[in-house]
């Protein structure tokens, strides 16, 4: 059963704001967990993460510039250091005692831009989740991003369980999943959910097939993996395991980083690396077939975001399928409540 009470989402977490690429000495804008925060990077090339409000008007600062190791408001002249704190204003000498906007911590890995948008002195306990294969040479990575009018936690549910891939689209699929989804096995802590499967020996997908000049038709056994690792990061995988006679096992990590904007809108950034195939014309192949995927599963839970904004949530009808998911609900269920 779900409900109302189990909206929110935890704050003492890293979320990634934005890809590093995105971030340079021009503010960048954007909106988490219910507050507007800019982005932009100083003298030194640390990226600073700041309320995105100047606070002589309601104004954006990122509507402003960046001078130096300082952002200035485009409307009232305010300059603001990484820390926040106003340290000039136009009209005056002094500056006006209190006079500063919220700054947030920042930590940049695997490519993307993480802030802590919780405690600030508990951001150095729980370091981001390190996300390696995003930024390591052997392996192949593409990804997108866009916003999800759909809250955070329809995006856990379906990150949970890969068994309704073989429905929404058929093309990406590996044939695999066309069978009966054999036992899944979880492991829990306090914050995580790991689970895995061993999937029967079947062909992999034709379009795998063709870009690695594997045989499309022979059987190998397969294996997925998932993991909830953070409120804000999803790292699954899915192995063919070739013997090394061909090759050795094949790989496919897809990394979700997905950070709640509202309580109906959420930030997802995707990833998928592989470590077979290397260059461009096998990535030409692969990136319209997982971009496509991935629209239809953000159209899908926009659909269910819209159902439950006019009906309400209802009664779950659970499966065997659903206990990676029904553990992440409780985790995030608690992690809410621990934070009052």
């Amino acid at each position: 059963m779900r409900d109302r009470s189990t909206a929110g989402y935890p704050r003492n977490a890293w979320y990634a704001l934005a890809a590093s690429a995105e971030v340079g000495a021009t503010p960048f804008g954007t909106r988490a967990l219910d507050r507007p925060v800019v982005l932009f990077r100083v003298g030194d090339g640390a990226v600073v993460a700041l309320g995105d409000r100047d606070a002589h008007r309601p104004f954006p600062l990122s509507l402003g510039r960046v001078e130096g190791d300082t952002i200035v408001s485009g409307y009232s002249g305010f300059a603001y250091d990484r820390t926040g704190a106003c340290v000039h204003v136009p009209s005056q000498e002094q500056v006006p005692y209190g006079a500063r906007v919220p700054s947030y911590p920042v930590r940049e890995e695997g490519g993307l831009v993480w802030v802590w948008l919780g405690e600030p002195s508990l951001a150095d306990r729980r370091p981001p989740v390190p996300v390696p294969w995003l930024t390591d040479g052997s392996w192949e990575t593409f990804g997108g991003q866009w916003e999800t009018a759909a809250g955070v936690g329809l995006l856990h549910d379906n990150f949970a369980d890969i068994t309704h891939v073989a429905v929404v689209d058929p093309v990406i699929s590996p044939p695999a999943l066309a069978g009966v989804a054999p036992a899944l096995e979880v492991e829990l802590t306090e914050t995580t959910v790991h689970f895995h499967r061993d999937w029967p020996a079947a062909p992999m997908p034709e379009w795998q097939a063709k870009i690695s000049g594997s045989s499309a038709v022979a059987s190998y056994p397969q294996r997925e993996e998932g993991a909830f690792l953070a409120p804000g990061l999803w790292a699954d995988r899915w192995d063919v395991l070739l013997p090394e006679a061909e090759g050795g096992p094949q790989t496919f990590r897809f990394t979700h980083a997905v950070t709640p904007v509202d309580e109906r809108h959420t930030r997802h950034i995707w990833r998928v690396s592989r470590n077979f195939a290397p260059g461009a014309p096998a990535t030409d192949v692969l990136r319209p077939i997982f971009e496509s995927y991935y629209l239809k599963v953000r159209e899908i839970l926009e659909t269910m975001q819209d159902v439950i904004d006019r009906d309400g949530y209802g009664e779950d009808v659970n499966v065997a399928a659903d206990l990676a998911a029904l553990q992440v609900r409780k985790i995030l269920r608690r992690l809410v409540a621990d934070e009052g």
